[in-house]
């Protein structure tokens, strides 16, 4: 369950950051965007930590959970404070959605290799041959 929580937390502060924004913006099409997109990108890191290898890039996805944590008291404090430099601001939502894109990128390379089948000679290349 650990796996989940930092695209939990990313996800949260692109929506927060989101709905904060729409009410200057007004524009629906970019705010269906800038929810579906982040909710995509943690579903697809949530599936691939099921899959991947336990323990793949640990510390990148500490720092990452911790970049996470910052952001969320970060909008938070922002709303409740009523900062504007802190909510609404593109740049948390920005920040949240790369965290995002790399959690993904590193779950996909955390997965485990495929296995070369045995009687397949590695210096041969189908791609290669002319037949």
């Amino acid at each position: 369950m650990k796996s989940i929580v930092a695209p939990l937390l990313l996800v949260v502060t692109a929506a927060v950051q989101a709905m904060g924004i729409y009410p200057y913006v007004q524009d629906g099409i970019t705010l269906t965007g800038q929810l579906l997109f982040p909710i995509l990108f943690a579903l697809g890191a949530a599936y691939l930590a099921r899959k991947g290898r336990p323990g793949a890039f640990g510390t990148a996805h500490m720092v990452v959970l911790i970049a996470s944590v910052i952001l969320v008291v970060l909008s938070l404090v922002g709303m409740s404070q009523r900062l504007p430099a802190l909510y609404p601001t593109l740049i948390l939502y920005y920040i949240a959605f790369l965290l995002l894109v790399v959690e993904c990128a590193l779950r996909i390379a955390g997965l485990p290799k495929k296995p070369r089948p045995a009687d397949v000679d590695p210096e041969f290349d189908d791609a290669e041959s002319t037949l």
